[in-house]
């Protein structure tokens, strides 16, 4: 894998567009997003109701078509200037919702633009380039909190947070996230 980190799996029409932070060496040698068998990744997407079918991560190439994408905020070659590639990713493709798959992601995202934007889990008050942003919990293994408690007073656990993004986008109507 080049310097630059994954290429991005993002296509015309998506309706979320995930980003994580840096990819783990795993990733990068494997050529593909979220190779780590630690990382909850592909079984939160399945298991919140974002995709109807259990994938893995020889599968990232594939979720375009399912309206979801995957990009990382901080490509190795972008030192800190990761957010002005990623607003211009947002302003092409336009997602319906830019899903930060960790509140350090979004954190760091915020400094990168140089705002002051409060994060917390959830549906944010603020947006990118017009389009919504939601805080997930991360995914990785190393993510221990056992509830987080979101902008709007909800105290769910990662498994909520990742059904309540896919209520929010019309994937999932049964409540479960709550």
């Amino acid at each position: 894998m080049d310097s630059a980190g994954l290429p991005d799996r993002i296509a015309a029409g998506i309706q979320v567009l995930i980003t994580g932070d840096y990819p783990g060496s795993s990733s990068l040698n494997e050529g593909h997003y979220y190779v780590d068998r630690s990382n909850k990744f592909w079984a939160l997407l399945y298991d919140s109701g974002l995709t109807s079918e259990a994938l893995a991560w020889t599968d990232d190439e594939d979720l375009p078509r399912l309206g979801i994408s995957l990009t990382d905020l901080n490509k190795s070659d972008e030192l800190g200037s990761g957010h002005t590639r990623l607003e211009a990713l947002v302003r092409r493709f336009r997602p319906q919702c830019v899903a930060f798959n960790g509140r350090g992601v979004a954190e760091d995202y915020v400094r990168q633009a140089g705002t002051r934007r409060r994060v917390e889990m959830g549906l944010q008050d603020w947006g990118i380039a017009g389009n919504e942003v939601f805080v997930l919990p991360s995914s990785s293994s190393l993510n221990t909190h056992p509830r987080l408690l979101g902008r709007d007073g909800l105290l769910l656990g990662r498994p909520g947070w990742w059904a309540r993004l896919a209520m929010h986008l019309g994937r999932r109507s049964d409540g479960q996230g709550e």
